[in-house]
């Protein structure tokens, strides 16, 4: 046998050994993504709509045709087991809306189920923020009031839309364009002690290069793809470039505030000065933890770095997006924006037009109106969590329990519980801020039956800047409803109040909440 033959014959080999191994890890792909979880798992035995002919498509083209969340809430509707299945691409996924499942998933000693590490890479809990300056909303208020009509200032002068109704002159602001401003400065102010002047000049290389990171996250068809992220798109490609040059800021700034707080000590012989002015003693994010790390308790620089990029992400969106929605509800009810105002202007009464902390949370209606609008527009409308160990799932209405193996995917759709008419009644979407103060939240299922309103999440995981976030909101709603008039604009009332939505980090309005505003009387 010649040299040539065996090294054909070694070569055929070699390929028929390469052909059954692809062919066997390809058959095993198939199993696991598509026969198995369509015709094996004991969980396609759940309630739930049928997934695409199409192999591993699964019930995605389904979820595209309609606005964010609104196919999982007819599914929830349509199956009363209160636990459903559905598949994203090829894996079996469960959907529940039942409040005594969530209450014993999100429980405080429930170890088992773990936000998907997908989830965890890309999120983080909101850290909230620190109380605002009322600064920062007057400066926000200042802007607005020199868009607002003065007599005999010309339309060409002030390049604003305006237009009549009801005898009354209003100026079109989109005001999640202006909120994006304002909580912005604000969510600076709390994580690093300086604010970005988004309000009165939002073009700073990093307010923009945020924006950029902010927008990536849009959810579309093909940002659902599996590794969606690394495919060299062109908003991928911006994504990348804003994402290097806003971490190169932040360390900046990082070292920047290290080098302060050093040459503090060590002028002050070696201790941390405890002048009322000193940067070691600054109440923002960075220098707290900036002192801890100096102390030999904190983390590394670049964790710090990591950990107040967190605090301005998922913070600034939640309630940006929180504001917007409440403002579009108050346009669209205008009895309670009235009833409201009057709560609102009394407390500046009473108050010389500086209210406390605790002359805020006294409001009862403007609690209420914060609760509502966080019921019907939670930012954040899906939790994915994943079971590390097998479990059974309790159910709601004397249901046995559902076996759930581990390694299975959970979605708690914080939007679909909020709004279910089985919980909340008959006008379950109706924005009625009364139900907070004629009785409880959503009884009988409040812990430790279990959890139907939980817009900051619940157990040990829930935000926990949510107390902030919420006095934040109510020093914005109080200054603006005291000070402006809110109505739908023309395009607005033909649509019937209808508006879109969009999701990217939270369910945000699309195009954005464009209102008219006037001086309220």
């Amino acid at each position: 046998m010649t040299l040539l033959t065996v090294i054909e014959k070694t070569s055929q080999h070699s390929m028929v050994s390469l052909t059954v191994t692809l062919s066997a890890l390809l058959t095993y792909g198939l199993y696991k993504s598509w026969f198995y979880p369509l015709y094996l798992d004991p969980l396609t035995r759940v309630d739930g709509p049928a997934p695409s002919r199409i192999p591993l498509l699964g019930n995605i083209l389904a979820l595209a045709k309609k606005k964010p969340m609104m196919a999982m809430y007819d599914w929830a509707m349509q199956y009363p087991g209160s636990i459903y299945r559905y598949y994203w691409f090829g894996r079996l996924t469960l959907l529940t809306s039942d409040p005594v499942t969530v209450g014993y998933v999100l429980g405080k000693s429930n170890d088992n189920w773990l936000k998907c590490k997908a989830t965890e890479d890309q999120f983080e809990q909101s850290l909230g923020h620190s109380l605002l300056s009322m600064n920062v909303a007057e400066e926000l208020i200042d802007v607005w009031l020199k868009r607002i009509p003065v007599k005999g200032q010309s339309e060409a002068i002030t390049r604003e839309t305006r237009w009549e109704f009801d005898g009354k002159t209003y100026t079109t602001f989109d005001l999640e364009s202006s909120f994006y401003c304002l909580t912005m400065d604000s969510i600076g102010q709390f994580a690093l002690g300086q604010g970005f002047d988004a309000i009165k000049s939002p073009i700073s290389p990093d307010f923009e290069n945020y924006r950029i990171i902010a927008e990536s996250f849009k959810v579309t068809l093909l940002s659902l793809l599996p590794f969606s992220d690394w495919i060299p798109t062109e908003t991928n490609r911006r994504a990348w470039n804003a994402v290097r040059e806003f971490n190169q800021s932040m360390a900046n700034i990082v070292q920047k505030r290290k080098q302060e707080i050093l040459k503090e000590v060590e002028a002050n012989g070696g201790t941390f000065s405890q002048d009322e002015g000193a940067s070691s003693q600054k109440k923002d994010m960075l220098t707290m933890l900036m002192v801890d790390q100096l102390s030999g308790e904190g983390g590394s620089d670049k964790q710090i770095q990591d950990d107040v990029f967190t605090a301005i992400f998922a913070g600034h969106e939640t309630t940006l997006t929180a504001l917007s929605w409440t403002f579009y509800e108050l346009a669209r009810h205008p009895e309670v924006q009235t009833r409201l105002r009057e709560e609102t202007r009394q407390l500046y009464k009473d108050t010389n037009g500086i209210p406390s902390y605790d002359a805020l949370n006294s409001l009862p209606y403007l609690n209420a109106v914060i609760r509502e609008g966080l019921r019907l527009w939670s930012p954040v409308p899906l939790n994915l969590r994943v079971n590390i160990e097998d479990d059974y799932l309790p159910r709601n209405n004397g249901l046995e329990p559902l076996f759930v193996s581990a390694g299975t995917y959970l979605h708690i759709p914080i939007f679909i519980l909020q709004r279910d008419p089985k919980i909340w009644g008959p006008d379950a979407l109706t924005f009625n801020p009364d139900r907070w103060i004629s009785g409880g939240p959503c009884p009988p299922y409040m812990p430790p039956t279990g959890v139907c309103y939980f817009p900051f999440y619940h157990g040990k995981r829930s935000c926990i800047g949510s107390k902030i976030a919420i006095l934040e909101m109510k020093i914005h709603i109080a200054n603006l409803v005291n000070m402006f008039e809110f109505v739908q604009t023309p395009e607005m009332r033909a649509n019937q109040g209808e508006i879109d939505w969009r999701w990217s980090i939270s369910l945000k309005p699309t195009p954005g909440v464009r209102l008219g505003v006037r001086l309220a009387d």
